[in-house]
């Protein structure tokens, strides 16, 4: 049963023209670190980057944004002109990720995990008492202390509370001690939070990263899939936001002579009400790039 369910969704996110790899050609969910930092040493213009994080959100989910070339995924649906996901994929791409480690190293599928390992990298191999009440310490930097090293202002815009007493507590108090322009925002809403981003655009970072918690919110409250129309419609949303988000960069004053990176990813996928395990509809994630990944490697 369970090896015919996770059949099933591999065939799903294997569907022709959503994504731009396939599942067996998934990359890790570490990658984002070394996008972002190869796109700031190799800009041609003043580098920039927002990456916009949906928390919770799988990847077979895309099939309601991305119209896939079979009717039996997609029906007759059209190419929705103000979606974030479907201009992405038009200049870069939609890739399949996975978190949750690899190489026999087993990293359990949740947020903070997620969210770490994509900002520094790597696999988070440390003890996380309760799933979660450890704070990353000097072996784990992110690329927002990274890049606010080398002199550019960086903000983390989120919801959750745990991001600021404890996963990121070690690095927020480095930042503040070594005067680093590196910000942390808390808020209690995705509206809240989304005001912020735009704010954060109009105030020239260099770096931009924030986690809309809609999908998970629906996920843990109706049910993690692609049949749970309240969890989809939650994903939908962050789409139009995230086109938003675009928008407003092009607005900028300064764009012609900025080298724009956005990235749209998840930390998890889910399953039931619950994520964590290796299941395939946990460890399978998604990330939207406005440049192809095979260059922003090099």
């Amino acid at each position: 049963m369970f090896l015919n369910k996770a059949k099933k969704y591999i065939n799903t996110v294997n569907a022709k023209g959503i994504f731009s790899n396939t599942y067996e050609e998934k990359y890790p969910q570490t990658i984002v670190n070394q996008l972002v930092l190869n796109h700031f040493k190799n800009a041609e213009k003043t580098p920039k980057c927002i990456f916009i994080g949906w928390d919770g959100c799988r990847a077979d989910a895309m099939k309601y944004l991305i119209k896939s070339e079979s009717k039996k995924v997609s029906g007759d649906n059209i190419d929705f002109n103000y979606s974030a996901v479907n201009l992405l994929k038009k200049t870069g791409g939609v890739y399949i990720t996975y978190v949750g480690g690899d190489n026999g190293f087993k990293q359990e599928t949740s947020t903070a995990q997620g969210w770490s390992s994509a900002l520094c990298g790597k696999w988070m191999k440390k003890e996380w008492k309760n799933g979660i009440e450890w704070s990353l310490d000097e072996d784990y930097e992110t690329v927002m202390q990274t890049l606010a090293k080398q002199g550019c202002k960086t903000s983390f815009s989120c919801i959750w509370p745990v991001h600021f007493n404890r996963t990121y507590k070690n690095e927020i108090e480095y930042a503040q001690t070594h005067n680093l322009d590196e910000t942390y925002f808390k808020f209690e809403t995705d509206t809240e939070l989304h005001e912020n981003m735009l704010n954060r655009i109009m105030s020239d970072d260099d770096f931009i990263f924030g986690i809309y918690e809609n999908p998970d919110n629906n996920g843990h409250k109706t049910g993690f899939g692609d049949d749970n129309y309240r969890y989809v419609s939650g994903i939908c949303n962050l789409d139009t936001l995230s086109y938003d988000l675009m928008k407003a960069i092009e607005k900028r004053e300064s764009y012609e002579n900025e080298d724009w990176l956005i990235i749209i990813g998840s930390d998890h996928g889910g399953h039931l009400t619950m994520h964590g395990t290796q299941c395939v509809e946990d460890t399978t994630t998604f990330l939207a790039v406005s440049k192809p990944i095979e260059e922003l490697k090099i």
